[in-house]
């Protein structure tokens, strides 16, 4: 069983405008709306590619209560903590003519200590029957930088591979505690080692730097140019599909759903990595996020190469 925890559930609106101008009134001509997060969107992919996942998080006020409703219409199996605050929206704004997209994201609740140990104790009940655990996006107010590192220490105890998805305080904290996996991305990593812009060697030595502490994957998503993946037996380039992009919010949750499905099949490595590369492609060629079809990410598998570099 593959648990995924979103500390930081939302509503993601997807509005399409025919161009969006700063300032003046701007009709919408399509919206979409469904319930969102990091570990949802994984979670979410996870179960399109044929998967059993338990979402837990957050959830309060109407926006929660609109959370769950949406989730549950999708048949995704949810184990929310209650609490007093309202979760937030976030709204992404399709630019029809550009394909430019402007992100809109509320902060979000602030999480009280009765709640947090509520989560806490979630966890380690989870922990009896999951065997991947995934831990994705920003933390909530309230909740301590190193709020991911406590989580994986907590699993780790149990067994559990766990998977890190973050960036800012809480993916240095939580690279400290050893995930199995951790998916920065460029901007994510530049923040980590504390360098504005990355080379692919860069990324290599980083890449190994965090395998020899103890990380066994470290997956780094770098977009059209595909990904770059280093573990115990060596460093692997995988290339990006060409696709048409329509939106690539959430992209990077479908490459992780991708790689923590395979892997939890028992998967060999290579396979699992050209399957994240798939899925994250799959999502990019959709307008909504995370709803990748199985059939499409399998297409676009053909086109995927992975080289030992």
């Amino acid at each position: 069983m593959i648990t995924t925890l979103t500390l930081n559930a939302a509503i993601d609106k997807v509005h399409e405008v025919n161009s969006l101008m700063v300032g003046q009134t701007n009709r919408v001509l399509q919206k979409s709306q469904q319930g969102g997060g990091k570990g949802v969107n994984v979670a979410r992919v996870i179960v399109a590619l044929g998967g059993e996942v338990t979402i837990g998080g957050f959830v309060g006020g109407l926006n929660g209560s609109k959370i769950t409703e949406l989730l549950q219409d999708e048949n995704l199996q949810t184990e929310f903590i209650q609490i007093e605050e309202e979760n937030r929206i976030c709204l992404t704004i399709i630019n029809q003519q550009t394909k430019e997209m402007t992100e809109l994201l509320e902060v979000g609740p602030t999480i009280q200590e009765h709640e947090w140990q509520k989560m806490l104790n979630w966890v380690v009940k989870q922990a009896e029957h999951a065997t991947y655990f995934v831990l994705s996006g920003s933390l909530p107010k309230g909740v301590q930088k190193k709020a991911y590192a406590t989580i994986i220490h907590l699993l780790k105890e149990k067994g559990i591979r766990v998977a890190l998805d973050t960036s800012g305080d809480a993916l240095r904290q939580g690279v400290k505690a050893l995930p199995f996996i951790i998916k920065p991305n460029e901007d994510e990593i530049a923040q980590l080692i504390g360098k504005s812009v990355l080379t692919q060697e860069d990324l290599v030595q980083a890449g190994i730097k965090l395998q020899k502490l103890g990380i066994e994957h470290v997956c780094f998503s770098l977009g059209e140019q595909g990904a770059l993946f280093v573990n115990s037996l060596g460093i692997y380039k995988v290339n990006a599909p060409q696709i048409h992009v329509e939106n690539t919010v959430g992209s990077g949750d479908a490459f992780l759903g991708g790689l923590i499905y395979k892997l939890s099949l028992g998967a060999d490595h290579t396979e699992a990595y050209k399957w994240a590369v798939a899925c994250g492609s799959a999502n990019a060629e959709n307008k909504e996020i995370a709803k990748v079809q199985r059939e499409a990410v399998e297409r676009l598998l053909d086109e995927i190469q992975i080289t030992k570099i």
